[in-house]
Protein backbone atom coordinates (compact mmCIF):
# COMPACT_ATOMS: atom_id res chain seq x y z
CA UNK A 1 0.00 0.00 0.00
CA UNK A 2 1.45 3.51 -1.33
CA UNK A 3 1.65 6.13 1.71
CA UNK A 4 -1.19 7.96 -0.60
CA UNK A 5 -3.20 5.20 0.08
CA UNK A 6 -2.65 4.46 3.54
CA UNK A 7 -3.73 8.58 4.30
CA UNK A 8 -6.52 7.87 2.61
CA UNK A 9 -7.48 5.01 4.28
CA UNK A 10 -7.07 6.56 7.74
CA UNK A 11 -9.25 9.74 6.96
CA UNK A 12 -11.98 7.33 5.78
CA UNK A 13 -11.81 5.35 8.76
CA UNK A 14 -12.07 8.21 10.63
CA UNK A 15 -15.43 9.15 10.21
CA UNK A 16 -15.67 12.58 11.33
CA UNK A 17 -19.06 14.17 11.37
CA UNK A 18 -20.19 16.82 9.51
CA UNK A 19 -20.11 20.15 10.75
CA UNK A 20 -23.67 22.19 11.42
CA UNK A 21 -24.79 24.61 8.97
CA UNK A 22 -23.53 27.95 9.66
CA UNK A 23 -26.48 29.99 11.22
CA UNK A 24 -27.01 33.41 9.21
CA UNK A 25 -26.20 36.31 11.00
CA UNK A 26 -28.99 38.61 11.78
CA UNK A 27 -27.99 42.24 9.88
CA UNK A 28 -31.07 43.81 9.33
CA UNK A 29 -30.64 46.54 6.38
CA UNK A 30 -34.16 48.62 5.53
CA UNK A 31 -34.43 48.74 1.90
CA UNK A 32 -34.24 51.82 1.51
CA UNK A 33 -30.68 52.02 3.46
CA UNK A 34 -29.08 49.63 0.89
CA UNK A 35 -28.23 51.74 -1.73
CA UNK A 36 -26.67 54.46 1.04
CA UNK A 37 -25.09 51.43 2.85
CA UNK A 38 -23.46 50.17 -0.32
CA UNK A 39 -21.78 53.62 -1.29
CA UNK A 40 -20.56 54.28 2.10
CA UNK A 41 -18.97 50.77 2.33
CA UNK A 42 -17.37 50.99 -1.23
CA UNK A 43 -15.76 54.82 -0.52
CA UNK A 44 -14.23 53.04 3.18
CA UNK A 45 -12.42 50.26 1.06
CA UNK A 46 -11.09 52.53 -1.65
CA UNK A 47 -13.54 52.27 -4.63
CA UNK A 48 -15.73 54.65 -5.82
CA UNK A 49 -19.74 54.52 -6.50
CA UNK A 50 -21.67 56.87 -8.57
CA UNK A 51 -25.53 56.77 -9.56
CA UNK A 52 -25.90 57.29 -12.54
CA UNK A 53 -29.20 59.44 -13.53
CA UNK A 54 -31.75 58.41 -16.65
CA UNK A 55 -29.83 61.41 -18.84
CA UNK A 56 -26.37 60.16 -18.21
CA UNK A 57 -24.59 58.40 -20.45
CA UNK A 58 -21.63 55.42 -19.13
CA UNK A 59 -19.18 57.17 -21.38
CA UNK A 60 -20.15 60.69 -20.21
CA UNK A 61 -19.26 59.33 -16.43
CA UNK A 62 -16.11 57.88 -17.44
CA UNK A 63 -15.08 61.09 -19.18
CA UNK A 64 -15.59 62.99 -15.68
CA UNK A 65 -14.23 60.08 -13.68
CA UNK A 66 -10.93 58.75 -14.97
CA UNK A 67 -8.35 60.22 -16.08
CA UNK A 68 -7.77 60.77 -19.92
CA UNK A 69 -5.26 59.30 -20.41
CA UNK A 70 -6.34 56.25 -18.65
CA UNK A 71 -5.76 52.60 -20.00
CA UNK A 72 -6.46 49.42 -18.75
CA UNK A 73 -10.00 50.41 -18.60
CA UNK A 74 -12.42 47.38 -18.29
CA UNK A 75 -16.06 47.98 -17.78
CA UNK A 76 -18.20 44.54 -17.06
CA UNK A 77 -21.39 44.10 -15.94
CA UNK A 78 -22.31 42.84 -12.15
CA UNK A 79 -24.74 40.74 -11.39
CA UNK A 80 -25.51 41.94 -8.06
CA UNK A 81 -24.19 43.92 -5.02
CA UNK A 82 -24.17 43.36 -1.57
CA UNK A 83 -24.76 46.53 0.89
CA UNK A 84 -23.05 45.31 3.89
CA UNK A 85 -19.26 44.92 2.22
CA UNK A 86 -20.02 46.66 -1.44
CA UNK A 87 -18.86 43.92 -2.99
CA UNK A 88 -19.98 43.03 -6.62
CA UNK A 89 -20.63 39.66 -8.20
CA UNK A 90 -19.42 39.69 -11.77
CA UNK A 91 -19.61 36.22 -13.30
CA UNK A 92 -17.32 34.90 -16.20
CA UNK A 93 -20.03 34.26 -18.54
CA UNK A 94 -20.97 38.21 -18.90
CA UNK A 95 -16.96 39.15 -19.70
CA UNK A 96 -15.16 38.01 -22.92
CA UNK A 97 -11.93 36.87 -21.23
CA UNK A 98 -11.55 36.04 -17.86
CA UNK A 99 -8.32 37.73 -17.61
CA UNK A 100 -9.72 40.96 -18.57
CA UNK A 101 -10.79 41.15 -14.34
CA UNK A 102 -7.30 40.84 -13.27
CA UNK A 103 -5.32 42.54 -15.81
CA UNK A 104 -7.59 45.87 -15.56
CA UNK A 105 -5.57 48.81 -14.19
CA UNK A 106 -9.35 50.62 -13.92
CA UNK A 107 -12.44 48.41 -13.42
CA UNK A 108 -15.58 49.73 -14.50
CA UNK A 109 -18.38 47.70 -12.97
CA UNK A 110 -22.17 48.19 -14.27
CA UNK A 111 -24.72 47.26 -11.30
CA UNK A 112 -28.42 47.97 -11.90
CA UNK A 113 -29.42 49.85 -8.75
CA UNK A 114 -32.55 46.69 -8.23
CA UNK A 115 -29.59 44.13 -7.64
CA UNK A 116 -28.62 44.88 -4.25
CA UNK A 117 -28.75 42.56 -1.69
CA UNK A 118 -28.17 43.30 1.96
CA UNK A 119 -26.29 40.59 3.03
CA UNK A 120 -23.19 38.02 1.88
CA UNK A 121 -25.84 35.38 2.89
CA UNK A 122 -28.77 36.32 0.41
CA UNK A 123 -25.65 37.06 -2.18
CA UNK A 124 -24.63 33.62 -2.29
CA UNK A 125 -28.47 32.10 -2.65
CA UNK A 126 -28.36 34.08 -5.58
CA UNK A 127 -24.95 33.18 -6.86
CA UNK A 128 -25.72 30.66 -10.10
CA UNK A 129 -25.33 27.48 -9.33
CA UNK A 130 -24.05 26.39 -13.14
CA UNK A 131 -21.20 29.35 -13.30
CA UNK A 132 -17.81 28.12 -14.19
CA UNK A 133 -16.37 31.06 -12.72
CA UNK A 134 -17.21 34.37 -10.41
CA UNK A 135 -15.80 36.56 -8.69
CA UNK A 136 -17.05 38.98 -5.47
CA UNK A 137 -15.12 42.48 -6.42
CA UNK A 138 -14.90 45.13 -3.50
CA UNK A 139 -12.45 48.50 -4.03
CA UNK A 140 -9.46 48.44 -5.93
CA UNK A 141 -6.81 45.71 -5.20
CA UNK A 142 -4.37 46.16 -2.30
CA UNK A 143 -2.00 44.51 -0.47
CA UNK A 144 0.79 44.73 2.18
CA UNK A 145 4.62 43.52 2.37
CA UNK A 146 6.54 42.57 5.48
CA UNK A 147 7.55 46.08 5.84
CA UNK A 148 3.53 47.13 6.07
CA UNK A 149 3.92 49.11 2.91
CA UNK A 150 0.13 49.59 1.38
CA UNK A 151 0.18 49.23 -2.50
CA UNK A 152 -2.72 49.29 -4.40
CA UNK A 153 -3.35 47.72 -7.63
CA UNK A 154 -0.22 45.17 -7.64
CA UNK A 155 -2.33 42.33 -7.83
CA UNK A 156 -5.73 43.59 -9.67
CA UNK A 157 -7.21 47.20 -10.71
CA UNK A 158 -5.99 50.23 -9.34
CA UNK A 159 -9.17 52.00 -9.58
CA UNK A 160 -12.81 50.41 -9.17
CA UNK A 161 -15.69 52.53 -9.55
CA UNK A 162 -19.15 50.81 -10.05
CA UNK A 163 -22.26 53.12 -11.58
CA UNK A 164 -25.21 51.95 -10.46
CA UNK A 165 -27.75 52.24 -13.02
CA UNK A 166 -31.62 53.51 -12.26
CA UNK A 167 -34.26 50.98 -12.40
Amino acid sequence: MSARDAILSAIRAAQVPASPPASTVARPIAADDLLPQFLRVLSEVGGAGIVRSAHQTVASILADTLPPDAEGVVIARGRFGVAENAAVYVDAADIDARADIIRAEHLVLLLPVTALVPTMHEAVRRMPENSACGWFLSGPSKTADIEQALVIGAQGARTLHVILEPA
